[in-house]
């Protein structure tokens, strides 16, 4: 009877051993003569498709519930070591674009709405919504008109290489720092972004903020975009959902709230004196949340 047994097990062994041969070469890379297989796609999938995944779940907590809060706004400079897998790849490859360029074709496609960077507020309703006309127009963005092959509607087309992805070296980030007295957390959320242009113009350098962008009408899309984030594993491909979420970027503050709703370039003489006033909304923040603990 162990005999039998023995017999059997070996059988199956067999068998799965030319089941798992079979899929591995249906499913191969590369040919007999170490060819890449015309069978399958030109790059090696790196990781889950991220198609229909949902954003990271976050508390919306009732504004009954906010005990203390501050606003405070801060730069994402895109040239920082930390911050590269937002700039690039200049141009989409590989299932793989920058962060502007996804909001950029997001506008152009009518998905999402961006409004009107005013210096002193942000107004997210209808009368601040800036058409993709209107941002292709101000900021002289190289494109084509073309008539629909069906509605025979004008269409405006922007070439891969005529997005302006290489000017986009900066972001504006409004964020709250809030505390939640039901759920006793302590929690900060993004509330937009506001892509900045900078331009050799006349008077040197200039900076042109483009547009705001809420964050929560942006996350469907971000979290179904993946990320290269480092060059030593290509196959570590978080969302950009995932990010901003776990703050996995550098910045520094360039405004917080205030009475005046001035920035502290407004009332700082010097850069010594900006940092030790973004030292001093750093502080405040770190000392709240450890100061809900102490007893």
């Amino acid at each position: 009877m162990s005999k039998f047994f023995r017999f059997l097990f070996v059988g199956f062994a067999a068998l799965s051993v030319n089941v798992v041969y079979a899929q591995v070469e249906e499913d191969a890379f590369f040919d007999d003569l170490g060819e890449l297989s015309t069978e399958v796609d030109a790059n090696m999938p790196t990781s889950g498709p991220k198609d229909g995944l949902e954003p990271i779940e976050m508390p919306n907590p009732r504004a009954d519930d906010i005990f203390w809060q501050k606003v405070v706004y801060r730069t994402i400079d895109l040239r920082e070591k930390m911050n590269f897998p937002l700039y690039y790849p200049e141009e989409a490859q590989d299932n793989r674009q920058s962060f502007f360029t996804l909001i950029f074709r997001l506008v152009q496609e009518g998905k999402i709405n961006v409004y009107e960077y005013l210096d002193t507020r942000e107004i997210f309703t209808d009368e601040h919504i800036v058409s993709f006309k209107d941002l292709i127009d101000k900021f002289d963005i190289i494109h084509t008109i073309k008539a629909d092959s069906l509605t025979n509607d004008s269409v405006i087309v922007v070439d891969e290489t005529d997005v302006p992805n290489r000017d986009i070296v900066k972001f504006y980030v409004k964020e709250v720092w809030y505390f939640d007295k039901i759920t006793s957390t302590f929690n900060a959320r993004i509330i937009a972004f506001c892509p900045i242009m900078v331009k050799e113009t006349e008077m040197g350098l200039t900076k042109f903020p483009l547009f705001w962008v809420p964050f929560e009408t942006l996350r469907p899309f971000l979290a179904q975009t993946e990320v290269l984030i480092t060059d030593k594993n290509n196959g570590a491909r978080p969302s950009f959902d995932d990010i901003f979420i776990k703050r996995r970027f550098s910045s520094y503050i360039y405004k917080e709230s205030n009475i005046y709703n001035r920035n502290l370039l407004e009332y700082n003489r010097n850069a010594e004196d900006i940092r030790r006033d973004q030292q001093k909304v750093k502080t405040l923040l770190s000392n709240f949340e450890n100061d809900l603990w102490e007893y």
